[in-house]
C-alpha cells in the first residue's frame, strides 16, 4: 500500500487562495502573456514623446482610449533636451496607469556611416556651381522604424504570432492638420492606424486636452539637427542654448560639412546651405531681446 504524507492530506483551503489569486490575474488580464497569445494582432503605440504620441499616450493611461499592447519609444539618441525630461518625468507616470514604455535604440546613431554616407537629410551645395540640393532621409528608417520593428518581431515570436498581414496594428501620432503624413506601411504584417485622425482631432485640440488633464504640452520632437526644422524651430534652440540642443546642433552641421567621398561638395543642415550659426539670427546676435511675436512661420498668420 502507497503512503500518504502528512502534507498531501492538507486541506485544500490551504491552497484555495493562491489558485484564486492565479485564476484572478487572468481573468482579469493581468497575465499578459496569456492575453496577448490569445490575440489575432497587436497594438503598438510607436511615443515619440511629442504633443500628438504623448496625448495617445496619455488617453491610453486615463483609459479615455484602449490601451496598446505596447507602447515604444526609439531613442535616436539626438532627441532634444525636452523630450528626454518629458520620458525621466512621465515613463513612471504611465507605467503606474497600465501603459508601460520600452525604449529601443538602433545599433548606431552615428549621423554618419562608416563609408561617409550621411543618414539624415542634408543640403548640399556644389562648391563650384553652388548648386544646392538634398540628401535622401535614411535616419528615420534606421534609427526608429527598424528598431521599433525588430522589437515588434521579437514580440510577435513571443507570444506565438505569425508575421501575417496587418497582424502588427502601429499607432501613429499624427493629427487631421498633417494628414498628409498618413501612408500605409511598407510591409504587410504592419498596419498603420492614426487614432487622433479617427477623433478628428488637430495638434490645437491634443494641447487643448492635455492642459485640461494639467498635463505638460511638449514642445516639438525630434533630432535637435533635423534639416526639415523651420525657421522658428532654430530661433527658439538658439535662444535657449543652456539646453545643450543648439550646441548640439551647430556641432553637427560643422562635422559633416566635408566628406573625402565627394570633395565637390559642402553639406549644412540648413536648407540656405551656410553654416547653421551664420543662417539662424536671433535679436540676441545684436545685444536686443527676443520678440514673443516671432512666430512668422508657425502658421499663425497663415504664412
Amino acid at each position: 500500500m502507497t503512503e500518504i504524507k502528512e502534507w498531501q492530506m492538507e486541506p485544500l483551503d490551504k491552497w484555495w487562495p493562491y489558485r484564486l489569486e492565479r485564476d484572478r490575474r487572468i481573468l482579469h488580464g493581468h497575465n499578459k502573456r496569456t492575453e496577448m497569445t490569445n490575440k489575432e494582432k497587436i497594438s503598438v503605440l510607436s511615443l515619440g514623446w511629442g504633443v500628438q504620441s504623448f496625448t495617445l499616450a496619455a488617453m491610453a493611461a486615463l483609459d479615455e482610449i484602449e490601451k496598446p499592447d505596447l507602447v515604444v519609444f526609439a531613442d535616436t539618441t539626438h532627441e532634444n533636451a525636452s523630450a528626454y525630461k518629458l520620458a525621466e518625468d512621465f515613463t513612471s507616470w504611465l507605467g503606474e496607469r497600465g501603459v508601460t514604455v520600452e525604449t529601443v535604440q538602433a545599433k548606431s546613431t552615428q549621423v554618419e556611416s562608416d563609408k561617409n554616407e550621411l543618414r539624415i537629410p542634408a543640403f548640399t551645395k556644389n562648391i563650384k556651381t553652388g548648386e544646392i540640393s538634398q540628401i535622401g532621409r535614411q535616419c528615420t528608417g534606421i534609427w526608429k522604424i527598424s528598431p521599433v520593428r525588430k522589437l515588434v518581431s521579437a514580440k510577435l515570436k513571443e507570444h506565438g504570432l505569425k508575421k501575417t498581414p496587418d497582424v502588427a496594428e502601429m499607432w501613429l501620432g499624427i493629427t487631421t492638420d498633417e494628414w498628409q503624413r498618413m501612408r500605409d506601411a511598407d510591409v504587410k504584417w504592419v498596419k498603420n492606424r492614426f487614432p487622433l485622425i479617427e477623433r478628428r482631432m488637430s495638434r490645437m485640440d491634443c494641447i487643448t486636452w492635455l492642459e485640461s488633464k494639467d498635463l505638460p504640452v511638449p514642445d516639438k520632437s525630434g533630432c535637435v539637427f533635423c534639416p526639415y526644422m523651420k525657421t522658428a524651430y532654430w530661433k527658439k534652440s538658439k535662444s535657449n542654448q543652456q539646453s545643450g540642443d543648439w550646441q548640439h546642433a551647430v556641432d553637427v552641421d560643422r562635422e559633416i560639412r566635408s566628406s573625402p567621398s565627394y570633395p565637390e561638395y559642402e553639406r549644412f543642415v540648413h536648407r540656405l546651405a551656410v553654416p547653421l550659426n551664420d543662417a539662424v539670427t536671433i535679436p540676441e546676435d545684436f545685444g536686443a531681446s527676443q520678440s514673443s511675436f516671432d512666430e512668422c512661420d508657425s502658421g499663425f498668420c497663415w504664412t
